[in-house]
């Protein structure tokens, strides 16, 4: 059952528990991005539109310097103008449906970051797209997509935190 559109209540002979469904999918989205952000070649996906993304001069000039972080991680691009870059592919990694917010993050923390190892970086990415693709609370999720979430809770390495430490299951005797 879900309870305030946020606590999945669950059962089983060793008693009952109480997951936070955003905790859940942030820690399956978290492991997903850590893992395909870690692998040896990323396949891309050309965009049909490339996407236009501007900046402020000093943001410009901090991403400027960290194209090749960019380029690492298997984003095509190319300057356009003052301050502007446009998109023409991505790794296959970033969500479909959000591939502009996503692409949009990872520029951010690029530019916040003063410097960063690459395990720093993907850490940061992969927190940082996992709570932002995750459900929120009050976001109705039916049945079947919650046993498929906690299907998936089972096999990530650690499923009992988000990537913030939060708790991601209570259980109760």
């Amino acid at each position: 059952a879900l309870i305030h559109g946020t606590y999945i209540i669950g059962e089983n002979e060793d008693g009952l528990y109480i997951m936070d469904q955003h905790a859940v999918n942030e820690r399956i989205n978290y492991e997903y991005y850590l893992k395909e952000m870690g692998k040896e070649t990323i396949e891309t996906t050309d965009l049909l539109i490339p996407i236009k993304l501007e900046f402020s001069n000093k943001e410009y000039l901090i991403l400027k310097q960290n194209f090749n972080i960019l380029r690492n991680i298997n984003i095509g691009f190319e300057e356009f103008g003052n301050n502007t870059i446009i998109i023409r592919s991505h790794p296959n990694w970033i969500k479909k449906d959000y591939v502009e917010e996503s692409l949009r993050k990872i520029i951010e923390v690029i530019i916040e970051e003063e410097s960063f190892s690459k395990e720093k970086f993907n850490e940061k990415i992969a927190t940082t797209l996992a709570c932002k693709m995750s459900i929120k609370a009050n976001e109705y999720v039916s049945l079947e997509e919650l046993k498929v979430l906690i299907e998936r809770l089972r096999q990530t390495n650690n499923p009992f935190t988000c990537p913030h430490g939060r708790p991601t299951i209570i259980s109760y005797s």
